[in-house]
């Protein structure tokens, strides 16, 4: 009998993993079923690649041109899928629709997948918890919320909405990166070429006219000279740090480390922070608009927050709300929302309707982090090109006071 290696989530989120003998795969997400499990991945006769600290897989589907499934990818399916949903067809019949006329044959290949777990029995959410390659946990819980309340279209409108809205923020910052990127790479290959190829000709040219060369131009050429002699040791030590770096971040204890480390990055911790306020209050007011309850609702956003300090904090205040606590008054106690959104909160409860606060929350936040962004391009923009033109101007200054020195050689001869 075939063995099943599985990685599923029990009654209370926590993730397990196991085998299984079954005699299809039908009947093996039948046992896990009945054991209460939500399976993620299921592999008949070996066990499941998985990539990263957030238990996701990078499976590659079959078919002609097909590629390695993505996060880029989950955009365009959702936005067909949504298209097909909100004209009225139904959801398995979308996706099997979509298995036949997309045209990007990796899409094509994914809407194929879905819906064999669909034809299984399986609802959409739990589909797609299979492929985490391409749908985070937010999207999942996302859609199984709008299954559960019968509005999926609208859940998947406004996630595709909030897709669109991060895509063009990345498309910005990497279109407002390119030119200093740009700026920097062709600084990087003039003085490479001046290091390399003219440098060691001008000591050799003035050697020969028994010339001493300047102090700049000399400490340029102790610099090639370094390079060449020790560049690749320094490559190999950054190269290896950084891959015990992320292994070691891809464990538990290594990421809530370097999670709580980032935190006090001047800036970058004040953006992490931003981000995942945002997808707290834009996920929770989405429950919550959609009919699930505050302490479902609550267990679904703790898992849209990347940060493991900020998550860990969160559990701690949502055990407090499960015991009686205003929802305000117990996220208060994690520390890292500001006073005015805990405000914000606070009016929402006191009204007895708290999603217009959190929608509000999610704008503000929206417009923050569109700020901050424009902010760091423009921090960067500026210190490349700084940096590229100090590189230039000292290679420049090595070089011409170099030719002065052979000027004065050749006038003494």
């Amino acid at each position: 009998m075939p063995i099943f290696h599985y990685t599923a989530r029990d009654a209370k989120g926590a993730e397990t993993r196991g085998q299984l003998e079954a005699a299809s795969r039908k009947q093996a997400l039948a046992q896990l079923r009945a054991r209460q499990l939500m399976p993620s991945r299921l592999d008949e006769g070996a066990a499941p690649v998985v990539a990263g600290g957030e238990g996701l897989s990078l499976v590659v589907l079959g078919g002609k041109g097909a590629r390695r499934l993505g996060r880029a990818h989950a955009l365009p399916f959702l936005r067909a899928l949504m298209g097909l949903v909100t004209s009225g067809i139904q959801v398995a019949d979308g996706v099997k629709l979509l298995g036949k006329r997309l045209t990007d044959p990796t899409l094509r290949s994914l809407a194929a997948s879905l819906w064999d777990q669909l034809s299984q029995g399986r609802s959409l959410s739990q589909a797609m918890t299979a492929h985490g390659a391409v749908f985070d946990e937010s999207t999942v819980n996302l859609v199984e919320a709008g299954e559960a309340t019968g509005r999926l279209g609208g859940v998947l409108e406004r996630l595709v909405a909030d897709m669109e809205e991060r895509a063009e923020i990345r498309s910005k910052l990497l279109s407002a990166m390119a030119y200093p990127a740009l700026i920097l790479g062709m600084a990087v290959v003039v003085i490479m070429i001046f290091l390399f190829f003219l440098l060691p000709r001008i000591e050799a040219l003035l050697a020969s006219l028994q010339g001493n060369l300047p102090l700049a131009t000399r400490l340029l050429v102790a610099f090639a000279n370094f390079l060449v002699g020790y560049g690749w040791f320094f490559a190999l030590v950054a190269g290896t740090g950084a891959t015990i770096f992320w292994r070691w971040r891809t464990k538990p204890e290594g990421r809530l480390a370097s999670d709580r480390w980032l935190l006090k990055v001047t800036g970058v911790g004040a953006f992490i922070v931003a981000n995942d306020i945002l997808r707290l209050s834009q996920t929770l007011g989405l429950l919550l608009e959609n009919g699930i309850s505050t302490l479902p609702a609550l267990a679904m956003t703790e898992r849209t927050i990347h940060n493991r300090v900020f998550r860990a904090a969160f559990a701690e205040a949502r055990g407090k709300i499960a015991e009686g606590a205003g929802i305000s008054a117990a996220l208060a106690g994690t520390g890292f929302l500001p006073p005015l959104v805990l405000d914000v909160l606070a009016v929402g409860e006191s009204t007895g309707n708290i999603v217009p606060s959190l929608h509000e929350i999610a704008r503000d936040y929206r417009k923050r982090i569109s700020k901050q962004v424009g902010v760091f391009v423009s921090v960067v923009s500026i210190g490349a090109l700084l940096s590229a033109a100090a590189f230039v101007a000292l290679v420049a200054f090595g070089i011409i006071s170099a030719v002065f020195q052979i000027s004065a050689s050749l006038k003494a001869g």
